[in-house]
């Protein structure tokens, strides 16, 4: 936690930066959602997060995202079985590195699509990610969804194994954020 709350000061500190032209949003907790999906050779199932912790700071004029900041923890998923989401905490060393953070680098506006570049720092391992992001409006707010795939081997993660097989390391991750 302590972690979570001093990597979203830094981001606060970082858009004094850009003035008074921005502003600050936080993601709506009650819209929003993060989930995995992982793939045995046995199963695929997926887990699901509703504690997102996320900030864009996003010019007023223009209204494009300058800087974006998402957090959550690691024992927020919920694959609907209590065993295999306690099981992924300790995989995960959830007590000793507890919270997953993305802060973008940039981001890049073409005509459908954004493409954000930025740190994810998982497991105590931070790693340069880009993937594309589909921005709309639903009910009067702004939606962003996307997919991007880790590597848990680039994370230092031991795959975990059920009857003595491996899962995929392949790690895919959709988001759902609403602002």
């Amino acid at each position: 936690m302590k972690i979570l709350l001093s990597s979203l000061l830094i981001f606060f500190s970082l858009t004094v930066l850009f003035g008074q032209e921005t502003e600050k949003i936080k993601a709506d907790i009650s819209l929003s959602s993060v989930t995995y999906a992982m793939s045995h050779p046995l199963h695929d199932w997926e887990g699901v997060n509703k504690k997102i912790r996320s900030i864009i700071v996003r010019d007023k004029q223009s209204h494009e995202i300058k800087k974006v900041a998402v957090a959550l923890g690691v024992a927020d998923f919920n694959s609907g079985n209590a065993n295999r989401d306690s099981h992924a905490v300790e995989v995960l060393e959830g007590l000793t590195y507890p919270t997953v953070i993305f802060i973008s680098n940039s981001i890049d506006y073409q005509e459908n699509n954004i493409k954000v570049s930025g740190t994810l720092t998982f497991h105590n391992v931070k790693k340069v990610m880009t993937f594309s992001v589909l921005h709309k409006f639903l009910k009067g707010k702004e939606a962003y969804t996307g997919i991007f795939d880790v590597d848990m081997t680039e994370f230092n993660i031991k795959r975990p194994t059920l009857m003595n097989m491996p899962t995929d390391k392949i790690i895919k991750i959709s988001f759902f954020l609403v602002f």
